[in-house]
Formats: structure tokens, sequence, C-alpha cells
């Protein structure tokens, strides 16, 4: 299996295919019937939480086509661009915001970035400081719940509560936000980026006034789901219905004549994650069968948590650095997480520890995503870029590390709601 996943890989097969190609050499070799494989590939998709990706992607897009970016962009500018480095730090709360409504970090960098980076430039923002600045704050996007990577493995590896990820994710997000707020208003102060005046209080009443309808959304979604009203999935039914009235008859910005494009965007994304998730769950079940947990727990379960923890991140920045994040969920989530649980590690920490780590990859090069959707954005080469993103990915890392090693900055909210895995 593993010659065969990394032969596949170095040819450059798609990550999903390999994965189903790689299963099916092992069903064959092992001498299993192939309908085996067939089964276990329809149980990894056959999940009533993902029903939830294509309505939260429906809800991003009509957010993004709605108009309402532009209100939150303003909100934010109205209350923080007083300070040196206003639009970066506009950037970075806008990614904040619509991480809680869109959940995906190619979303957040392709549709802010093509916004906020000619804005950053033409006032007088480098173009490598630019990019870096958006491809940094889109990965909140995949942090801030809704997540469909978290969502996609809580699935992957059972025993965790999609609401109780969601919720240890919530003060990391908060956290790298501040932070990276911190880190663009220091550099804007030394390069002298420019900043707005002060907004008086009539304007900032103003502003809020025109984002309430967008910043609702959050509020229900999150709101919803940890109060217990309704589930994730009925929840991203709720955001789609209330982001479609917003944008077909309040803002009247969206026309039917943009639906097909839309369920095109929102039917390809959710396949992808389903495709990998059934894939995963037929290579995880082969990993089973040849007991290599039993193989690993013995020699890793001598380690002190903390060793493992730090084993743990070094493995998933590599892995973020070379391989989409959610292939990196599927094929090694059902492996790092029982490992994990088998030291006593909390379900929800290990949960949280993981995804942070592969979202990190998504801006690290030599392959993050994110570098690739916002360099040329602004025109520049994808090393400028990854050169300027070297300050915002190490206060990031470092809120990795503290999560990691002090448990209760992410699991004080969901033990105060009474998830404890």
């Amino acid at each position: 299996m593993i010659i065969c996943f990394l032969a596949l890989m170095v040819i450059g097969l798609p990550i999903a295919y390999n994965l189903i190609v790689t299963t099916l050499v092992y069903v064959l070799v092992a001498g299993f019937d192939p309908i085996q494989m067939a089964i276990k590939m329809y149980g990894g998709m056959n999940s009533f939480s993902f029903l939830a990706v294509p309505f939260f992607v429906l809800t991003g897009q009509l957010m993004l086509r709605g108009g309402l970016l532009e209100s939150l962009i303003k909100f934010v500018n109205a209350w923080f661009g007083r300070f040196k480095g206003a639009i970066a730090i506009v950037t970075i709360g806008a990614s904040l915001l619509m991480g809680s409504i869109v959940g995906l970090a190619v979303a957040s960098a392709a549709s802010l970035g093509a916004f906020l980076i000619p804005m950053m430039k033409k006032e007088g923002y480098s173009a490598p400081f630019s990019a870096a600045v958006m491809s940094s704050a889109s990965l909140l996007g995949p942090i801030m719940p809704p997540s469909v990577l978290m969502i996609l493995y809580c699935t992957a590896v059972g025993k965790t509560s999609i609401t109780g990820i969601f919720m240890a994710a919530v003060t990391p997000a908060i956290m790298i936000a501040v932070l990276q707020c911190m880190m663009a208003h220091h550099i804007s102060k030394k390069r002298n980026y420019p900043s707005y005046r002060k907004a008086s209080w009539a304007e900032k009443v103003s502003a809020t006034k025109k984002a309430i309808p967008a910043l609702l959304l959050p509020v229900i979604i999150l709101g919803g789901i940890f109060s217990g009203i309704f589930s994730i999935t009925e929840a991203s039914g709720v955001a789609v219905v209330y982001s479609a009235l917003l944008a077909f008859f309040v803002n009247k910005s969206v026309k039917l004549k943009d639906i097909p494009d839309m369920i095109v965007e929102a039917a390809s994304t959710s396949g992808l994650v389903l495709v990998l998730a059934g894939a995963g769950t037929a290579m995880a079940w082969g990993i089973a069968n040849e007991r290599v947990m039993d193989m690993l727990i013995g020699p890793l379960s001598s380690l002190p948590p903390w060793v493992f923890l730090l084993l743990v991140n070094i493995v998933m920045l590599i892995c973020g650095m070379f391989m989409d994040d959610y292939a990196s969920t599927v094929i090694l989530a059902p492996i790092i997480a029982p490992i994990a649980w088998a030291l006593g590690i909390n379900p929800l920490h290990i949960g949280a520890v993981f995804c942070i780590n592969l979202v990190i990859g998504l801006a690290t090069p030599p392959f993050g995503i994110t570098l690739f959707v916002t360099s040329p954005v602004a025109g520049v080469k994808l090393e400028e870029t990854a050169r300027e993103a070297l300050p915002f990915l190490a206060v990031t890392i470092g809120v990795l590390l503290l999560v990691t090693f002090v448990p209760q900055v992410s699991l004080w909210l969901p033990n105060l709601m009474g998830y404890t895995g």
C-alpha cells in the first residue's frame, strides 16, 4: 500500500484517485472480495453530517454574490481603520467573520483577495505584503467554525463531537486573528503604511447597522448549534435560507441565472469531500486489517503525551506543506486520533491540534494553496509572498503550540457547555 501510494503521488495522480487505486491494489493482493471495498467506501460517504457541506458552500456563495462582503469590510474598517496598517487589519477581521460563514480557506482567499489586495496596493502597501496578509488571514476560514475540514475529521475518526470541536476552535481562531492584526500593525508602523482617520460614533453606528444582516448569520449558525436548537446539518440549511432571503430580496444582487453556477460550485466541493471520505475509509479499513494500529500503539503508548503531541505537530506541519488538508485528514486522522486517545489525550484537544496544523500548511511553502491563490492577484512571485507571510505564520504557529501544550486554551469553552469529547 505504501509503495503504491507513494508511486502514484510521484507521478501526480490526484489524491482521491490515488487512495482508490491504492486500496484496490491492496484488496486484490490480499485476496479480498472487491465488493468489500465498495461497501467500505459507501459507509464512509453515508454520513448525515456531510449534508452540511453543500449547504455551507451555498451559503458562502450567496454571501459573496449577495453584496454582504462589503458591509462586513466597512464594519471592521469603521472600528479599526484608525490604526496603522488599517486595510491589513480589515482584511484579517473580515476573514475571521467570513470564516464563520464560509468555512473554506480558498474561498476566503479568492473572494476577499480579489477585492482587498488591489485596495492595499492602491493605498501604498507592497504587493508581496498584501498577498501575504490575505493568504495568512484566509487560514481563519477552516479554523473558525463552521469548518468543512472539522466535519470531515469527526466523520473520519468517530468518537468526536462536531459541535464540541467547533467550540474548541473558537478561542484559537480569535487568538490567531488578534495576533495577526498586531503583527500587521507592527510591520505597517515600521514601514509607515497608511491608516484612515478615526471614524465618528455616528459612522460606527451606521456601519454596524448596515452590517447587522451579515453579522447575524454567524450568530444564527453558531448560536443555534452551540445552544442545541438545531444540529450542524439543520444549521447549514437555515443559513442557506437566511442568506438567500438577503441576497434575493433584500440586496437584490443575486439573480435566478446565478443559481446554476452556485449549485455546480457546491456540488464540486461536496463531491471532492465525499470521494475523499469514502476512499479514506476504505484505506483505513485496509490499514486496520494489517493491524498497523496495534504495531504503532505499542511503542508510542510509552511516550509522555507532550512528546507525542510534539511529534504530531512536526509530522502534520510537514504533511501540510505537501498534501491537501482533506486528503491528509482521511489518511492520517484515523491513525493519529486512536493513538492519542490511548495516551489519554482528550478527543477534542487532539482534533483541534490536528486540524489547526493542517490549516497552517495551506499557507506554507512549497505547495501552500492560498499562496498560489493570492500571489497572481497581487502580481508577485510565490517566493515573495511566502517570505512576507513568515511573521504571520510564526504567530499562528505560536497559537498552535499554546493550544497543543495548554489544552484548556481550546477546551474551556466546550467543557463549559458540557462537551468532554
